[in-house]
C-alpha cells in the first residue's frame, strides 16, 4: 500500500506566500549570500593553486622521465665496459704469466732460437718452408686485430 499526498486544496499555493522581511531573516540571506562568496572564493583559489601546481609538477615529470631513461642507457654501458673489463683483466692476467716466463733464461733462449734464428756456439739452425708459413700467418695476425 502507497500513500500518496494530496494537495490541500486549502493550503495557499506558493506563490501567494510572501517572505517576512525583518533583520533575523535579512540576516539569514546576508550569510548564506556569504558563504556562497566565500565558497565561489575557496574554489576559484584552490583552481588557481592546482594550475599552478601543476605548471611546476609537469615539467618536472618530464625531467624525471628523461633522467630516468638517461639511467638506463648508462646502466647499458656499464654493462658492456664490465665485459670489456673483464676481457682486459683476462689480457692482463696473461700478459703477467708472459712477463714471468720473459724472466726465465731457458724460455728466452728458446724463444730467441725459433723467432730470431739464433743458435748457441757451434749450433746450426735449418729454416724449413712450413716454420716460414706459420710465423708469416702469425705476423699477419699480430699485425692485423
Amino acid at each position: 500500500m502507497q500513500l500518496k499526498w494530496k494537495k490541500n486544496e486549502n493550503e495557499p499555493s506558493h506563490s501567494n506566500v510572501t517572505p517576512f522581511d525583518n533583520e533575523f531573516f535579512q540576516e539569514q540571506n546576508k550569510k548564506q549570500k556569504r558563504t556562497l562568496e566565500l565558497r565561489k572564493y575557496v574554489h576559484r583559489r584552490m583552481s588557481v593553486i592546482l594550475i599552478a601546481g601543476a605548471l611546476v609538477i609537469v615539467p618536472l615529470c618530464g625531467n624525471l622521465i628523461e633522467n630516468v631513461s638517461e639511467i638506463r642507457g648508462l646502466d647499458g654501458k656499464i654493462s658492456e665496459i664490465k665485459n670489456e673489463q673483464k676481457i682486459v683483466q683476462g689480457k692482463n692476467k696473461d700478459l703477467k704469466v708472459e712477463v714471468g716466463l720473459l724472466q726465465d733464461d731457458e724460455y728466452l733462449a728458446k724463444l730467441a732460437r725459433s723467432r730470431y734464428y739464433l743458435s748457441k756456439d757451434g749450433e746450426i739452425v735449418f729454416s724449413l718452408p712450413e716454420d716460414n708459413r706459420s710465423k708469416a700467418v702469425a705476423q699477419e695476425a699480430a699485425k692485423n686485430p
